[in-house]
């Protein structure tokens, strides 16, 4: 976030300050998750921290985010995603391997402007893979939803 506030100084930015524990929290809570038999991970969150989530949560490359503030979309010239949409609303997927054999798909789904809409698209997309892999007590897939201002308390 630091590089991103010298680099890109004039682009708007939703920093982590102030939250920065949300990121190892959200790490031993997915790991701890896997370890329990949770093989699929989606998450929903506003703008802050959200880089930082995509970072250093989801694994995305730290230099496709920083294409992606410059515009720059070299793979994938006509992707649709990359005509100017505001950086905080996009999303990406890993599929995550542990040493001892694991596998978790961990999503972080891109988020609308208005920002608590991102929540029910997480529990259907969730409830969805439970359906779809015959998971009927919901012990293999999780939501996670984060709003980063404390408002979801009065939602």
């Amino acid at each position: 976030e630091r590089f991103l506030a010298t680099k890109f100084g004039t682009a708007k930015r939703f920093g982590l300050e102030g939250c920065e524990t949300m990121i190892p929290g959200m790490k031993a809570l997915i790991d701890r998750s896997s370890e329990k038999g949770v093989t699929n991970v989606n998450i929903g969150m506003a703008h802050r921290g959200r880089l930082s989530v995509l970072c250093n949560v989801i694994r995305k490359p730290a230099e496709q985010i920083f294409k992606e503030f410059k515009g720059i979309n070299e793979e994938l010239p006509d992707d649709w995603s990359y005509s100017g949409d505001v950086k905080y609303h996009l999303g990406t997927s890993f599929d995550r391997m542990y040493p001892d054999g694991r596998k978790l798909h961990l999503e972080l789904l891109a988020n609308p402007s208005h920002l608590e809409a991102v929540n029910p698209l997480v529990l259907g997309k969730t409830k969805a893979k439970m359906y779809f892999e015959g998971d009927n007590d919901g012990v293999n897939s999780m939501p996670i939803l984060i709003h980063g201002d404390a408002a979801i308390a009065g939602q």
